[in-house]
Parts: C-alpha cells; sequence; structure tokens
C-alpha cells in the first residue's frame, strides 16, 4: 500500500528526534527501523556504556581512596546484578519510544527500508513517499574505495 508522508525518517535513534518537531509542527510523519526503536546509543552504545563504565569507576575510585578515609575492603562488581540493573534501564527503551511517537502522531514501521524511487521507500508490501526523506540511520564500519568512474558526486556544502 502506497502512504504519502510530509517526512519519512529512516533510523529511530537520537537524530530522529527531528521526527518529533516536524509532528508539532503538523507534519505528517512515518518511522522506519529495522532493529527495535531507539537506536545505537541507547540501547547498545551511549546507555549501556555509562552503566558499566561508570560502575567500574566507582569500584576503582573507592579503591583509590583506600587508606584515605574510605575503607575499600571488598568494594567489587558485581556483575549478574550490574547487568540485571543495565536492562532494566535499557529493556524499556524501544517500548517507550514508540509509545511516544504514537501518542505525537509519528507512524511507525518496522523493517528494512529500500529507495524504490527518488523520494520513496519500500518497507515490505508498504510503500513510503515522502515529500522529504531523512536519513538517521546512523553509521557502521565500511570499507570506501573510490568509484572508477569520472563522475563527480556533487555537494549542496559550500566548497564541497
Amino acid at each position: 500500500m502506497e502512504r504519502q508522508f510530509d517526512l519519512v525518517v529512516v533510523g529511530t535513534g537520537v537524530t530522529s528526534a527531528v521526527a518529533s518537531r516536524c509532528r508539532e509542527a503538523g507534519w505528517t510523519v512515518a518511522v522506519i527501523d529495522s532493529r527495535p526503536f531507539g537506536g545505537t546509543c541507547a540501547l547498545r552504545g551511549c546507555v549501556p556504556k555509562k552503566i558499566l563504565v561508570g560502575a567500574a569507576e566507582a569500584v576503582q575510585a573507592a579503591r583509590d581512596l583506600g587508606g584515605q578515609g574510605v575503607r575499600a575492603e571488598g568494594v567489587t562488581l558485581a556483575w549478574p546484578e550490574l547487568m540485571r540493573f543495565k536492562r532494566s534501564m535499557v529493556d524499556p527503551t524501544p517500548e517507550r519510544v514508540e509509545q511516544a511517537w504514537a501518542k505525537a502522531g509519528v507512524e511507525p514501521f518496522h523493517g528494512r527500508a529500500r529507495f524504490v524511487g527518488p523520494t520513496t521507500l519500500a518497507i515490505g508490501e508498504d510503500r513510503l513517499v515522502g515529500r522529504r526523506i531523512l536519513l538517521a540511520a546512523g553509521v557502521g564500519a565500511f570499507s570506501w574505495r573510490p568509484a572508477r568512474s569520472r563522475r563527480r558526486c556533487r555537494s549542496s556544502v559550500p566548497g564541497g
């Protein structure tokens, strides 16, 4: 089924917050993600890392202050408890994100998006046509090789 939107956002991480702002401005908005909603930072990167590193730093700080007014004997990480705490913070994120967007009127789509036209994305049987498309899917490691073609990329960035 073909659907029309003012904005279609691919990715549900931090950058996708523009979806909420555009919806508040009265735009019709769709978001797409092939993974659980929330993005790498909230689910697999920044937030879990800060919890785990913060706990390790707290233990180390206590040990560093041992004998300086801090009794640090026996201060250790309780890994199973720490992981339960991390999961309690991270696991609810996809549902919270999706509920917030639903409340705002942003339409969620789960699946891998692919361009089938200049402003049309396919997700399974759905076709989303966007007046604007925002690729906010983050980045991963990749190997880049220059094209052998003489064609050059155009940039809308001054000097680019």
